[in-house]
């Protein structure tokens, strides 16, 4: 059940803090930057599509300005349509878009140990995805949700 976490270059460095937190843990992840400088679209589009079929969870580091930022929007829609399990880290007290605020929103380290809990009950009570999932079942979008809703509830609550 790997976890893939995409970024924008101004937010390496939370990326890369996710990262070593989840690895810490024994969580599998790949770690993609998603700039369109010096990569065309279409190699973009290509990278992340097989780093999204290999992956049961994307986590979406978020950058400070997210106004100009199509990419996440379409790295969300596929996602989703994938049934994949989905979260985003924006550093600090920024609101995330509202576009985005159906998922959990992680701010703080606590939130990076509760994604790690959620991470594990998944194993533990068997809603993880196999991979490869194809289109993906109806059991993978319940679980999915269920995901998301938990996660988000645990961040709301604090535990």
């Amino acid at each position: 059940m790997p976890v893939l976490i995409s970024y924008r270059h101004e937010a390496r460095l939370d990326a890369f803090i996710l990262n070593e937190r989840l690895l810490l843990e024994g969580i599998p992840t790949q770690v993609v930057q998603f700039d369109c400088d010096g990569q065309t679209h279409d190699d973009l589009y290509g990278s992340f599509c097989q780093q999204m079929s290999d992956a049961t969870h994307w986590i979406g580091v978020l950058p400070a300005d997210t106004r100009e930022d199509w990419w996440t929007a379409w790295l969300l829609g596929a996602a989703a349509m994938a049934c994949r399990r989905v979260s985003f880290y924006r550093k600090g007290s920024g609101k995330v878009p509202e576009g985005l605020s159906k998922w959990p929103a992680m701010r703080e380290r606590a939130h990076i140990d509760l994604f790690v809990r959620a991470y594990h009950d998944e194993r533990t009570f068997a809603r993880a995805m196999t991979l490869p999932p194809g289109r993906g079942s109806s059991t993978d979008r319940d679980n999915a949700d269920f995901f998301h809703a938990d996660l988000k509830a645990k961040i709301r609550r604090g535990f």
